[in-house]
């Protein structure tokens, strides 16, 4: 949610940042779960979640978005984004 926040303030490298920052909950395992606690090996909401804010900063974008392809990415160069099935 923060991420998401971030891009549709205009904050699209903190919405990155947000996203790969280094921490045990954003940490994906073999499986493709990301890491909860020893004692929970599979975690599907953290998942869910960062599909839905990757779809939104991406593809989806919002209302009021920049009229450009992933608006909620940076826009400086620094991203290569790629997709399908969007109308950009």
């Amino acid at each position: 949610m923060t991420a998401m926040t971030a891009a549709r303030l205009g904050e699209n490298g903190m919405s990155m940042d947000l996203l790969l920052m280094e921490t045990p909950k954003n940490r994906y395992l073999q499986n493709g779960h990301n890491y909860q606690r020893d004692n929970l090996p599979c975690y599907l909401p953290g998942n869910g979640g960062l599909l839905y804010a990757i779809g939104m900063m991406m593809a989806g974008g919002w209302e009021g978005a920049p009229k450009r392809r992933a608006p909620g990415f940076p826009n400086d160069g620094s991203w290569s984004v790629r997709y399908e099935g969007c109308g950009y």
